[in-house]
Formats: structure tokens, C-alpha cells, sequence
């Protein structure tokens, strides 16, 4: 194994044991507050452009979960008042989801809530360092959004 897909190994085990530390985080960080990880996971989705609708279809396929997974969530969503459906016109099977302003209210106070422990996680790393991490992990981000279907190996 050259040095390089070492490397590659070695940052690939690392982004696993981060997602579990991050899970477990989130889990202790959101049993304290009204929404699941899940549903703010898909509310905050809509707050990257909060005027535009979106189809169950679409976020399952943005989001990459399943149907009824999408739909369970924002029924506790619309029920709680933080998504409105709007019904297709040609369609009425469709419903149009867009985030409410008390949406957006709610994400703004859940990373609020969540405020001083991302400045705690981040506090060792100088401000270069952070712009730093943030480049390349968009860049990572970028890449496997592009690349959802080009899976090689197995």
C-alpha cells in the first residue's frame, strides 16, 4: 500500500469514528429539545432557500432516505406547525413542502441551543485552521454530491 492510499484508508476510518462521535453528540444534544436530529436534519434542508417548495419525492432523492422515512418526518414537521403543504394542482395526491416562518424560528433557536458546544468542538483550532478544515471539507462535500451513483469496489 503506497503512502498515499494509506492515507486514504486512515482518512476514511477517521470520518467513520467522527460520524459516530458527532451522532452520539447530536443524540445527548438533541434529547434536550423539541425536534429529533431527523427532523431538523430535513428542516434545516429548506432554510437554504426557504421561498422554494419541495416534493417528498425530491427530498428523498436529495436527501437520499426513502419515501415513507421523508413523509413521517414532515408530517411531524407539519404538524407542529414548522412546514406547510400545499396540494399539487394537477396532482392532489402531491403536496408542496415549503418551511414556515416558525420554521425558520426553530432552526435558528436549535443552532442556537447548540452554539456553545460547536464553539467548544472548534476552540483548539486557530482561525486559519478552521477556514482551512471548512475548504476542504466542502470540497469533499462537493465531490460526493456529484458522485452519489459512482461507487467502485465491491
Amino acid at each position: 500500500m503506497s503512502n498515499r492510499e494509506g492515507t486514504e484508508v486512515r482518512l476514511t476510518i477517521l470520518f467513520g469514528i467522527l460520524q459516530q462521535l458527532m451522532t452520539t453528540r447530536q443524540n445527548k444534544l438533541f434529547a434536550k429539545l423539541a425536534l429529533t436530529s431527523s427532523q431538523f436534519g430535513l428542516l434545516i434542508h429548506f432554510t437554504h432557500d426557504p421561498k422554494r417548495s419541495w416534493l417528498v419525492t425530491e427530498l428523498a432523492e436529495v436527501m437520499e432516505m426513502n419515501q415513507p422515512g421523508i413523509t413521517k418526518i414532515a408530517s411531524q414537521l407539519i404538524d407542529k406547525g414548522l412546514l406547510i403543504a400545499t396540494p399539487d394542482t394537477k396532482d392532489k395526491r402531491k403536496k408542496h413542502l415549503k418551511i414556515s416562518e416558525k420554521g425558520l424560528k426553530s432552526c435558528s433557536s436549535t443552532i442556537a441551543a447548540f452554539s456553545p458546544d460547536i464553539q467548544n468542538i472548534y476552540s483548539a483550532f486557530e482561525d486559519g485552521e478552521l477556514d482551512d478544515l471548512s475548504q476542504h471539507l466542502e470540497k469533499l462535500m462537493s465531490w460526493l454530491d456529484s458522485n452519489r451513483d459512482n461507487i467502485k469496489g465491491l
